[in-house]
């Protein structure tokens, strides 16, 4: 019986030591701004429109805002952030190109 609860704290603390070393760890993943952690080094988003979908922000509600490797995103729904999550290189290369015109 003892080897039984041996066993089961042990699996216990393995489990918890698994919890806490997983996850985002530098915010990038995340909405930092639900959390009122806005970096200085975070750079804003350029555009007026969805960088998955080309629609105008703002138009199907409030645009979904998050922080993805220290670049803001502004997406015009929840349905593009499941996209952007599946090809973020993707996206945010359209973001690179699309940047310099939005300057002009």
């Amino acid at each position: 019986m003892k080897l039984h609860h041996t066993l089961i704290a042990a699996a216990v603390l393995l489990g918890s030591v698994a919890m806490s070393t997983t996850g985002c760890k530098s915010g990038a993943c995340c909405d930092m701004k639900s959390k009122g952690a806005k970096s200085a080094s975070v750079k804003p988003y350029p555009l007026k429109t969805c960088i998955v979908s080309g629609e105008k922000l703002g138009e199907m509600g409030e645009p979904v805002v998050f922080v993805h490797e220290g670049q803001e995103i502004k997406l015009c729904c929840k349905n593009c952030r499941k996209d952007f999550d599946k090809e973020p290189a993707k996206y945010l290369s359209k973001l690179a190109d699309a940047a310099p015109a939005a300057h002009h």
